[in-house]
């Protein structure tokens, strides 16, 4: 015991708090890590179901003849795609921050994210020119048996565990990205309900049941890309992510703190940036505010856990003519 305290006594100042503060970073270097394997994880369960989907619509869609289905295998292409376009932007997202990029590269997620909406948009036109195009040239009812019926139903059962395995680990993980691709997958599994009911309609003798149909499609994956592109716009032009006045009042509640003002917040649903401006007395020293400063940030990251990073102004109160 006197050993240690002797050697305790011999470390020179600050020397625990900067191993605590190594731990910390070390820890959350790798939950960063784990959480991107986590997601990856996911996306190539993901990518092996949509593809066996894609081939599946697109098989009974050529020996049919059925153009919602056929539009229906696209949309799968679409799902597939998207996977590895996520795939790879994890891997360019998890390059660590730099001279260039001090802040990382996470709104790489972002970006791929929207690019899964361009992917649904691309879709939703094709699907509207091939219908038009149907109903126009007055094109002949595909041939649909019990065959279409079963593959139609089996893939909106995976696109639903897709949907909803997704938005679970998103939400669990906190990625936009999954979020977005869990969009797309439940836009595909209420495509392929229209496309199970042309194939009703079909077998009942409306032959123009198939391009309807497709009209249908287009209005679904119209709204899955708007979800996508309300839930991830609003990151790259900075929009705020928390209420000032909570903030604002956490800090005023911090004996010392004078007044608090310049609240601004931006960034990732699970890393956000906070910055704010603390006025406090003239005469406290710096070492008093460095540590108020500190207080503060540790009990903003607890009342709000999506915090990455906080940055503090602390300035002198102005005093008043007197």
């Amino acid at each position: 015991m006197t050993s240690g305290g002797g050697a305790e006594g011999t470390q020179p100042p600050g020397f625990a708090n900067a191993c605590c503060q190594a731990g910390v970073a070390d820890g959350v270097a790798k939950a960063a890590r784990e959480r991107r394997r986590r997601v990856r994880r996911v996306f190539w369960v993901t990518l092996a179901l949509n593809t066996i989907v894609a081939i599946s619509k697109a098989g009974y869609g050529y020996v049919s003849g059925s153009l919602t289905l056929g539009a229906d295998s696209l949309h799968a292409v679409l799902d597939a795609s998207s996977n590895v376009l996520a795939l790879f932007s994890l891997g360019w997202a998890a390059a660590p921050a730099d001279a260039r990029h001090p802040y990382g590269r996470q709104k790489i997620e972002i970006l791929a994210a929207l690019g899964i909406g361009v992917l649904i948009v691309a879709g939703l036109v094709e699907f509207a020119q091939a219908a038009v195009g149907a109903l126009l040239d007055g094109r002949h009812a595909p041939r649909v048996g019990w065959p279409g019926f079963v593959i139609v139903g089996a893939t909106m059962g995976i696109s639903l565990f897709v949907s909803r395995y997704e938005h679970h680990q998103g939400h669990e993980l906190g990625s936009e990205l999954l979020h977005a691709d869990a969009h797309h997958a439940a836009s595909d599994f209420y495509a392929s309900g229209a496309v199970l009911a042309s194939f009703v309609a079909v077998r009942a003798g409306i032959a123009w049941a198939d391009a309807a149909a497709t009209l249908v499609l287009v209005v679904l994956i119209g709204q899955a890309a708007w979800a996508v592109f309300r839930d991830n716009i609003p990151v790259l032009i900075d929009a705020a992510r928390l209420d000032p006045a909570g903030v604002v009042e956490l800090a005023r509640s911090v004996e010392g703190v004078s007044d608090v003002h310049r609240v601004r917040s931006r960034g990732m649903r699970r890393a956000v940036e906070l910055d704010l401006h603390l006025e406090v007395a003239p005469e406290m020293n710096v070492v008093d505010a460095h540590e108020l400063a500190q207080q503060i940030e540790r009990e903003v990251k607890v009342k709000f856990p999506e915090v990455s990073d906080v940055i503090i102004h602390v300035e002198p109160k102005s005093r008043q003519p007197g």
